[in-house]
């Protein structure tokens, strides 16, 4: 695969891949249900794996209105600079039926995301500390029952 470009637009960061995709939260499709998924413990050699190695970890699955408002906190998720490191407590997993879509690692102490779309994979920059960005993260503590570990 080639490496993407970021290209960074004011506020918002977008990835171009040489397929011209833009992956950003933003461009999430319609969805059914989403897995929020516990990353507790897991240390994988790159930070593109976390999801990967979590094929066997404690989620839960959220559908309906849960679910379609989880998929809309994603969507606006704030840009902003990340920090250089990546200790997710949680990843999202979207599925329209029983397509996966999208499922990242989100990490909002280093204010970055890390997964995959298809072929492609996903990096988003975020802020972490804003109101939109700290809902997404309530939400995935209730789903779960966990507090994050930030």
């Amino acid at each position: 695969m080639i490496p993407p470009l970021v290209v960074g637009l004011g506020q918002s960061m977008l990835i171009r891949y040489s397929a011209l995709a833009t992956i950003t939260p933003s461009s999430l499709p319609r969805i059914d249900a989403v897995e929020v998924v516990s990353l507790r413990g897991l240390k994988p050699k790159r930070v593109i794996e976390y999801m990967a190695a979590a094929k066997e970890a404690r989620r839960v699955r959220v559908v309906g209105a849960e679910a379609q408002r989880i998929a809309e906190m994603w969507r606006a998720l704030p840009g902003a600079e990340q920090m250089r490191c990546h200790v997710p407590p949680f990843g999202l997993r979207f599925f329209a039926g029983n397509e996966l879509i999208c499922e990242a690692s989100i990490c909002w102490r280093c204010n970055n995301i890390f997964g995959q779309a298809g072929a492609d994979e996903v990096f988003f920059e975020f802020d972490g500390s804003l109101a939109a960005s700290r809902e997404l993260l309530k939400a995935c503590e209730r789903a779960l029952g966990e507090a994050a570990a930030e």
